[in-house]
């Protein structure tokens, strides 16, 4: 008997460990979360949210305003390409942009991210680069 209930134990308990991790939103900020590239639209980048970064361009949105983007490690686009996380921080200007600075293979960049679309699964945006 006790065999039985052991089995049954370690089934519940592996069939836990197996499930997949649910993507926490949060509903004060959509934003805040990993979000992947997944297409191109119109002129604008579309990601959809995921719990963590593909080997693409990726946004990491933290609550403080800080945030990770993985991006092209150096100055060739031509692929293969590789990726690197940069740190940075975030701060939103007005209901619709986003004012991002962040590092680069180069240095340090500037830019808005102009929010055109965004829910709980996917983010649409373009970026606004400042002319400095």
């Amino acid at each position: 008997m006790k065999k039985i209930i052991f089995a049954i134990f370690s089934f519940l308990f592996l069939l836990g460990a197996c499930s997949k991790d649910e993507i926490k939103i949060d509903p004060d900020n959509l934003l805040i979360g990993v979000w992947n590239y997944s297409g191109y639209q119109d002129n604008s980048l579309i990601f959809s949210r995921n719990n963590e970064f593909i080997d693409n361009q990726c946004y990491r949105f933290n609550a403080d305003g800080s945030l990770t983007e993985r991006k092209n490690s150096g100055w060739c686009g031509t692929p293969p390409i590789s990726y690197a996380d940069f740190s940075g921080t975030w701060n939103i200007i007005n209901d619709t942009l986003i004012q991002v600075e962040v590092g680069y293979w180069g240095g340090t960049t500037n830019y808005k991210l102009d929010i055109e679309e965004l829910d709980s699964k996917s983010l649409k945006a373009s970026y606004i680069y400042d002319d400095n």
